[in-house]
């Protein structure tokens, strides 16, 4: 982030009020950061007293900031060169000033007293939500690491992960045209596992295993990026740390909030058992498939490949196919079309190209798909 005048580093910036993430330009300044649309218009400035990192920045994820005063808004910067003027400047980037330090530590204090209260009153599933957001995404990662390998191990016989060189990269190039438009404290992974089953899932940390299945089922790109999306905004929600938490209970919360190791191999198996045989409520897949519109359409791409993957499902229903959980606890199929369809589509260019799609169709050939 270079401090003379012009210079600058690209960047996404969220209001904290809404879910956009605006491509912006931020430079240093000698009072803090200046944060400027492409087109050069002010968008925000931040004093450096109030920048502060949301989790420790390391060469392999971009740095991601928060303002101590405006509550929710956010800034990503991709260039990990930007840390070092970072901590030239700002103070307090990781660590707060002693005043607030010693206030946050008695409201802590405060909070996890009341916080036990209520688990013992109310149980997890009431306070999974408030707690899943403080859990450090740095420990999620683990989690999610070995959650993938032991679900790839129940549904694909051990088979490695799909690995050809094309499809990977089309996946990728598909999982990164939807996760930028959107502001989670994730590096957004996406895997394929050798499997049959019409089925995806979001597993803590930050991942995704999509199972061959869905895409030989699809018929065109925009169905699977439909269902990614539908993924991607359970991860930004913490909806799969909320499953964790209700899954492991009190193992994962300690050993979250003490900087203990991660889960246990038993408990991770039981984590991956009720990810790929449990439902989200109604409400959170309702509130997945908002976000997950929202992300199609802030990415051009359009809905109707959602539609038409739905389409496929009520058929599958009407032949009495067994559904997995993720798609039988939504409500009714045809109210979930509509509901899509309501909101219109917004497509300005296909989800991937036809050489693209054609590779991620493949992508499993090198283990036998």
């Amino acid at each position: 982030m270079p401090s003379e005048p012009g210079a600058g580093y690209s960047a996404h910036y969220s209001d904290g009020q809404t879910a956009a993430s605006l491509p912006v330009i931020v430079c240093a300044t000698d009072s803090g950061l200046s944060i400027t649309a492409d087109d050069g218009s002010d968008v925000d400035r931040w004093p450096w007293d109030d920048v502060r990192l949301t989790e420790p920045a390391t060469a392999s994820r971009p740095i991601r900031l928060a303002n101590r005063s405006k509550a929710g808004a956010r800034l990503r910067i991709d260039d990990p060169a930007a840390l070092a003027t970072l901590r030239g400047h700002a103070r307090y980037l990781d660590r707060e000033p002693a005043d607030r330090a010693r206030g946050l530590r008695i409201a802590g204090i405060v909070a996890a007293s009341i916080g036990v209260v209520l688990l013992f009153v109310y149980g997890l599933p009431w306070i999974a939500r408030p707690v899943a957001s403080l859990v450090p995404v740095s420990w999620e990662e683990p989690v999610g690491e070995s959650t993938i390998a032991i679900i790839n191990k129940l549904f694909a016989d051990g088979r490695p992960l799909c690995d050809d060189k094309a499809g990977v990269a089309a996946l990728r190039k598909l999982s990164r045209k939807l996760s930028d438009t959107i502001d989670t404290p994730y590096d957004i992974r996406v895997d394929v596992a050798d499997s049959e089953p019409v089925n995806a899932l979001a597993v803590p940390g930050g991942r995704i295993i999509v199972f061959r299945g869905l895409i030989d089922k699809a018929t065109a790109p925009d169905e699977v990026a439909g269902v990614l999306a539908h993924e991607m905004a359970h991860l930004q929600n913490r909806h799969p740390t909320m499953g964790m938490i209700n899954s492991v209970g009190w193992s994962a919360l300690l050993s979250a909030f003490t900087g203990g190791a991660s889960l246990s191999s038993e408990a991770v198996a039981r984590l991956a058992a009720h990810l790929a045989t449990s439902a989200n409520t109604r409400d959170l897949e309702a509130e997945a498939d908002d976000g997950g519109i929202a992300m199609l359409a802030a990415s051009g791409i359009g809905s109707d490949g959602l539609v038409r993957f739905f389409q496929s499902v009520r058929k599958m229903e009407d032949k009495g196919t067994r559904l997995p959980a993720y798609l039988s606890t939504h409500p009714d199929t045809g109210e979930r079309i509509a509901a899509i369809e309501s909101k219109g589509s917004h497509a300005t260019a296909p989800a991937l190209s036809d050489a693209d799609w054609k590779a991620l169709k493949a992508i499993c050939r090198k283990s036998g798909g």
